[in-house]
């Protein structure tokens, strides 16, 4: 007979909360990451870059390493292209690729999607990274919304502690 699994915590309390809050947030990581895949194959093939599908889902997984994922996996795709003698037009596909991606993912999908998946307005989420970033650098970014989502479930509770009292 297998084990059992750990009891989760009470569906009320504070550390459900909090590990549901977290649990969104990587999942909505998930989805961006994903998402960012299957963009940056997209713009590859259509760049004519080698080995598109791959360096795609590199570039979609590195996302998720704030700042330096996304330079990591730009200069990756830049020295498959140099190796395979691609000419100035593929350097130019990956860079526009890279930055209409980068647009799109800073600006529309991370604050939509983690917002969403961690019950935070995506203003706040967009909030959040700036702050982060410009305060603590790349941990920063990193930390910042699942550090806000948590306030905000503390937030909740305290608002909802008060309007019961």
């Amino acid at each position: 007979m297998p084990p059992l699994p750990p009891p989760s915590p009470p569906q009320g309390s504070l550390a459900g909360e909090v590990g549901r809050t977290l649990g969104g947030y990587v999942v909505g990581q998930a989805k961006v990451a994903g998402i960012l895949a299957c963009l940056y194959s997209i713009g590859y093939a259509i760049s004519g870059v080698p080995f598109w599908l791959a360096l795609g889902i590199l570039g979609g997984m590195f996302n998720v390493i704030p700042v330096f994922g996304s330079v990591i996996a730009l200069a990756l795709t830049a020295y498959a292209v140099l190796l395979n003698g691609g000419g100035m037009w593929n350097y130019a596909g990956v860079l526009i690729t890279f930055v209409v991606v980068q647009g799109l993912e800073g600006f529309w999908l991370s604050p939509r999607i983690l917002g969403k998946r961690v019950g935070l307005s995506p203003l706040y989420v967009f909030a959040a990274v700036l702050v982060g970033g410009a305060v603590f650098g790349p941990l920063g970014i990193l930390f910042a919304v699942p550090v806000l989502a948590v306030l905000a479930v503390f937030w909740r509770r305290a608002a909802k502690r008060r309007a019961t009292a």
